[in-house]
This record gives C-alpha cells, structure tokens and sequence, in this order.
C-alpha cells in the first residue's frame, strides 16, 4: 500500500493532537496540493502521494517534551496466527529537521488503536523496529524490510515513533544559517523537532519452505560465537550457509551454521543483530538484488521459526554492491555470495 490518493481515506491520526500531512502530487483540491509550497522538488517514492509526522519534538523554551505524531489504518485482512509476513517502508528524513533518530516503529494491533487525547508516545511496544541506523537521508529515500510472525487476528497498523524522548536514540542536525528563519512549523531557536516523510508500506504473507535439517541435537561445535570478541558493526561470515543455485532455498549443510546463529542469540536475549545478504556479479543488479533479499530473508525466517523474536532481527540485501574477493575467478564470486551478520546493540 503507498500513499496514493485511493488509499488516503483509510488512515487517520491516533492522538487528538495529531496534525499528520498528507502530500499528493497530482490533487486538484490546492488544500491538499502543498507538495510545491512544503517540498521544493521532492517526488514520492512510487504513486502520486506519501505522508510526513513529527516522531520527535521537544523544546524548553516552550516547555514541551515527548510529542509524537502517529497514524493509523486497518489492514485489508487480518493477520493468521503463526504466518511469516513481509514489512517494508521508506523513510526520508525533512531537510528542515534538526534532530535525526532511528527508532521508527510499527505496531500491530487486533482493533482499531482509537484517538487518544495524549500527546506523548504510545505506552506500547512495537512488533517492528527499525534502529539499526540512524536515518538522516534528506536527499533520497531508504526502504527497510523485517519479517513479523503474527500471533492471529491483528487487523491494523500503527506507525510512529513509540519511544520516549530520553530512549530514543537519535543525533543532532546542524542547519545552516540562511535556513534556520524558514521552518515550516514555526519552530523556536532551541526546539528539537525530527520530521519524516512515509512512503510504500508492504504488509505481505511469505512462504518459505525449509527442507528437513539433520539431526543436530548432538553437535558441539569446534568453536562458539563469543559475544565478548564481538564488536559492534562488526561483519561476521556464516560460511556454511549456501543455497540452491538462483535460489533462496537453503542447502542442507546451511542448518548446522543457522543453529549456531541461534544457540548465540539464546545465550544472548539482549542482543540485537543485523543480517545482509550479498551476491556475485553474475547477473543484472536487480535480479541479485531481489536474490540477497531473499536469501537473507531465508535466514531470518529460520531464526524466527526457531523462536527468536522478529524485534531482534533487521535485514537487508545489497545484490553485489559490497564484494569481498574479485568477480573476475570463480573462487572470488564464490566468496562474495554470502551471508553476515553483525550486532547492532548488546
């Protein structure tokens, strides 16, 4: 679902103090065309519209704290119970925001959320967070992805940022001189406001078919993942990870390396990680690019089947833009085609 001006009806505010925008490039009514007046030559990410809150607002001047913005639609189904779904969004941060966060989160619910009266973040946790990066794009927008294992029955969808102002991660802008009297919301000198723009939400059931893994209760492993030796951001190979050619489905040989991964994070509940696929050149971008998603998508399916909750895990395919070896010898493509993983937060 984008944010086209079909789908527009079905997504309101959450809070009675909510003002979210909505930005179409083709409407007729001029109310709703202020793509020209509030967004110099910013285009959607696909269709006519997207829309932009406030997911971070404070000021001491004015003594405010803690004000969000949040929307909310249903879903064109409910969720079933047990199923993997695919979520994805693009983000893109407003050039006039003085903070940058990365702390964007969706919520799932089994009814409508309602309109509240608070101004503050939602006392909720979100079943999908996307904080593996700051996002302070203004000049492009950045799609992220996450698998989420409904529990059944969810029928709406909540965006926004739920964290509080002292726990949200976030990084301070500095605007230049020229821009800072023209703030389209009036902000004051010391007011720390992070405004984003939303655009192509996928909620979307995926079936990935796992072959039966060996018998790997016995295994001890020549040697373990040490949280301790591992350093933030730092990537790890899983070596032993492979997949059918052209294909998503893993080999057999993949599960020994996928129990470790998971032992790991058992032995480690706090941690959060972040797992990239990566491809050789052979082939068009955007076939590898689909090919990484997918078999990184793989992973993570397994890991969440296996128990780990889907906030701990974020993911991304990057088809054959990071190579590790050459692409020119058979040995170097196939060590580019790979699986890492890397610690987001212990």
């Amino acid at each position: 679902m984008d944010f086209s001006i079909v789908d527009i009806s079905k997504w309101h505010r959450v809070q009675e103090s909510d003002t979210p925008d909505y930005f179409n490039f083709s409407a007729v009514n001029p109310h709703n065309n202020i793509y020209n007046k509030y967004m110099g030559n910013i285009a959607p990410k696909s269709g006519d519209g997207f829309v932009g809150i406030f997911c971070y607002r404070a000021s001491k001047f004015r003594n405010i704290k803690n004000v969000r913005e949040f929307i909310e639609a249903p879903l064109k189904g409910t969720l079933e119970k047990d199923s993997l779904y695919r979520i994805q969004l693009s983000l893109r941060l407003d050039t006039e925001s003085t903070i940058a966060i990365k702390n964007f989160g969706i919520y799932f619910s089994n009814s409508s959320y309602g309109i509240t009266q608070a101004i503050k973040p939602l006392d909720i946790d979100p079943q999908v967070e996307f904080n593996s990066q700051i996002i302070e794009n203004t000049d492009h927008w950045v799609t992220f992805h996450s698998l989420f294992k409904a529990k059944g029955g969810e029928s709406n969808i909540v965006l926004g940022n739920f964290k509080s102002d002292r726990k949200t991660s976030k990084r301070r802008i500095n605007i230049p001189k020229e821009r800072r009297k023209r703030y389209k919301w009036d902000l004051v000198e010391d007011e720390r406001a992070s405004y984003y723009y939303i655009d192509d939400i996928i909620v979307e059931k995926i079936h990935i078919r796992f072959k039966a893994s060996p018998d790997l209760d016995q295994v001890i492993f020549d040697t373990l993942l040490i949280i301790d030796e591992i350093e933030v951001d730092s990537a790890i190979v899983l070596e032993n990870i492979q997949f059918e050619f052209n294909s998503s489905e893993l080999l057999q040989q993949s599960y020994i390396d996928l129990k470790r991964l998971k032992e790991f994070l058992d032995n480690n509940p706090l941690l959060r990680i972040k797992l990239e696929g990566h491809t050789d050149n052979v082939g068009g971008y955007d076939f590898n690019l689909k090919l990484s998603r997918e078999r990184v998508e793989a992973v993570v399916a397994y890991l969440i089947e296996k128990g780990i909750e889907s906030s701990r895990l974020e993911y991304a395919g990057y088809s054959y833009l990071k190579p590790l070896a050459t692409n020119e010898t058979k040995e170097g493509r196939q060590v580019n085609r790979r699986v890492t993983f890397k610690i987001i937060s212990k």
